[in-house]
């Protein structure tokens, strides 16, 4: 077991281990004994029986349709009339037991909801565990702009047990270790190696290996989080391969899981940089040699790139109408740019899929 704490205006502790056993101790531990769950249909019928040994503590659960489509304001209102059922008070803790999508959903009811309640994170997919239950954003999609509506907030407890990836679908760990890959590609070199160096033991799904994977991403995110909690600045830097990335999403109608997008926003946002003489033809083929081994794509096929370009000039990153865009200058190493124009951006992405 492994804590990591994350200091941020509300500091709390994220717990890394393989088994569920030490759950009902940080629960008594933070005090948080009255808890409603939020998952989705997926997780519930895989782990229905995970909370058996605390279920003393359970006063209702509300089960969402798993999917990227669940993102909506449907959803979210639905949740609340749940929540108002059961009669929820600001005492109580929302739980969301999920991946991303739960997550967010979860994050955004937990922190709007009479103004505010506790919450925890057990996150279930590798996605989850390493980047999107580390640091506070929530948020849920509008009009197919992914992620446009949301709030920071931070949780009580974040409580990830690997073992929950032994069940995780082929396509989702590939979609996690994108996010995994980015971390190390970025902002540590010693990662990056460790995952080129132990790749088929991570794609076997060793729980050593995962155990290390995820506590160096979560280390990494809190590290950045902690000085720059509500993403005015630094924090960018973790949306490496994301503003073309989520453009992507967003024109494949979410068809595209995220870790897939952002594989394809990595090699081309390496390749940018590669024209700018920001890093070497090496480096941009270890990259791609990486995503290929954990089967993610690395071009991808554009019917429309003026839908493409419209996607991306609606990115909420954009600030005055600047495309704000990561780009690795060597190995765990990258800078912010908001010089890169969109026109420049397709016509890299043209060249690359040509080559």
């Amino acid at each position: 077991m492994k804590e990591i704490k994350v200091n941020a205006l509300s500091p709390y502790s994220v717990i890394v281990t393989s088994t569920n056993s030490q759950l009902n101790f940080w629960l008594e531990h933070k005090k948080l004994n009255r808890l409603f769950v939020i998952t989705d249909d997926n997780v519930d019928l895989l782990y229905g029986d995970y909370f058996n040994s605390i279920k003393s503590k359970i006063i209702g659960k509300y089960v969402l349709k798993a999917g990227e489509e669940s993102k909506k304001i449907e959803t979210v209102l639905d949740i609340y009339r749940c929540l108002l059922k059961h009669n929820i008070d600001r005492k109580c803790t929302i739980l969301a037991f999920g991946g991303g999508v739960v997550g967010d959903i979860t994050g955004f009811v937990a922190s709007t909801f009479k103004r505010g309640t506790n919450l925890v994170y057990i996150p279930t997919t590798l996605i989850a565990q390493t980047d999107s239950s580390v640091g506070g954003k929530n948020g849920f999609n509008l009009d197919g702009i992914k992620n446009v509506i949301g709030t920071f907030y931070q949780p009580s407890l974040v409580y990830v047990d690997v073992n929950l990836l032994k069940t995780l679908d082929a396509d989702n760990f590939k979609n996690g270790m994108a996010e995994v890959i980015k971390y190390g590609f970025v902002l540590d070199d010693n990662l990056f190696r460790y995952i080129e160096q132990n790749k088929r033991a991570i794609l076997e799904r060793e729980i050593d290996k995962l155990k290390y994977i995820v506590a160096e991403c979560i280390k990494l995110k809190a590290a950045v989080v902690e000085k720059d909690e509500l993403d005015l600045g630094g924090r960018h830097i973790l949306n490496f391969g994301h503003t073309i990335g989520h453009a992507l999403e967003t024109i494949s109608n979410f068809k595209i899981m995220h870790g897939e997008a952002v594989a394809l926003g990595m090699v081309y946002e390496s390749y940018i940089a590669l024209k700018r003489n920001l890093i070497d033809q090496d480096l941009l083929e270890r990259l791609i040699k990486i995503l290929k081994y954990f089967d993610l794509q690395t071009t991808a096929d554009i019917e429309n790139y003026n839908d493409f370009k419209q996607a991306i000039l609606k990115d909420k990153k954009n600030v005055d109408s600047l495309l704000k865009i990561v780009l690795p200058v060597g190995l765990g190493r990258a800078i912010i740019t908001t010089d890169v124009k969109v026109d420049t951006i397709i016509q890299n992405m043209k060249e690359l899929s040509r080559r």
